[in-house]
């Protein structure tokens, strides 16, 4: 059971990271950045990857926008950590093949509803009525 706690609490903080991102690209898309650059730059900040475009350049020079990405540059190091942390714990210890084996599908099967859930128009339509 301790490795499904860590599963679940990998899959939630993973959803939480695709929740973020995905408000946030609402919100600088909401300040005037075409949906495409909204999208590639919450997930540039979120990632850390720094990609430095001109897209970039109009993050930069806005304070609304400027101030969304420093919060997905913070957001980012909380998650990270609970990610990596949540799946040691589900995999850490002794446990038969088939205890793994169960792991293993759990957080697949989690991964694969998070995706389709992060692709969903649906959901983004709702998130973007919100905001």
């Amino acid at each position: 059971m301790n490795g499904l706690v860590g599963i679940i609490a990998f899959l939630t903080a993973l959803g939480l990271s695709l929740i973020i991102t995905r408000i946030a690209t609402i919100a600088l898309s909401l300040t005037g950045l075409s949906h495409e650059a909204a999208s590639f730059q919450a997930r540039s900040a979120f990632t850390g990857t720094g990609f430095t475009t001109r897209e970039a350049e109009k993050v930069v020079d806005h304070p609304v926008r400027r101030k969304i990405i420093t919060l997905l540059m913070i957001a980012r190091s909380a998650g990270l950590v609970t990610i990596v942390l949540s799946l040691i714990l589900s995999f850490a210890g002794t446990g038969s093949e088939l205890d793994r084996f169960i792991r293993i599908l759990w957080l697949v099967i989690g991964v694969a509803g998070l995706w389709i859930l992060a692709r969903s128009t649906y959901i983004n339509r709702y998130l973007s009525r919100i905001i």
